[in-house]
């Protein structure tokens, strides 16, 4: 039987600020990120039609949202290389040895996809919470928009979006 009024063991907030992602892949990532979500998941309902009222049960599939990421683009462009190397290692938009070396190159790493894990601190930053995202690859990358109007002393940032088989959630 469940307790009535049973008070939560922590009361801490979770914080925004208070995460570290990492690819197995994408060293600098894990520097440079800046915004990172956990993505959402649903399932589909199926309907049972009855004489009088259309009843749902739930489905049997769960449909991960994408995991996107915002990171700060370094000088030499490493963080954003990472991510739209590994596309066009996927794609191979110039010839067959792109994906060659893509296998060759991140043998150690799963070959085409990585996994990724993202740990979340607590207030004392100490990690509470690992994600760990399964056979990730990216989707996209965003372009960086140079501008000599702005303020020299502006960051510029990337987005990218990673697709995945699953993730597990693990409270430590």
């Amino acid at each position: 039987m469940a307790k009535i009024n049973q008070q939560p063991t922590n009361t801490s907030f979770l914080q925004p600020t208070k995460f570290q992602l990492t690819f197995a892949r994408m060293p600098n990532i894990t520097y440079f990120c800046q915004t990172f979500n956990i993505p959402g998941l649903s399932m589909s309902e199926v309907v049972r039609n009855t004489p009088f009222v259309d009843l749902y049960v739930h489905g049997d599939k769960v449909q991960y949202e994408a995991l996107d990421i915002t990171f700060t683009v370094d000088e030499d462009l490493r963080t954003w290389l990472e991510i739209h190397n590994w596309i066009t290692g996927l794609t191979f938009p110039k010839d067959f040895q792109q994906y060659r070396r893509l296998l060759k190159d991140n043998k150690d790493y799963g070959g085409t996809v990585s996994d990724a894990t993202m740990t979340i601190l607590s207030n004392n930053n100490v990690p509470n919470i690992r994600i760990s995202f399964k056979d990730c690859f990216p989707t996209s990358v965003s372009s960086i928009s140079f501008d000599y109007t702005l303020d020299a002393n502006m960051t510029l940032t990337g987005t990218a979006s990673f697709r995945y088989n699953y993730f597990d959630v693990d409270i430590l």
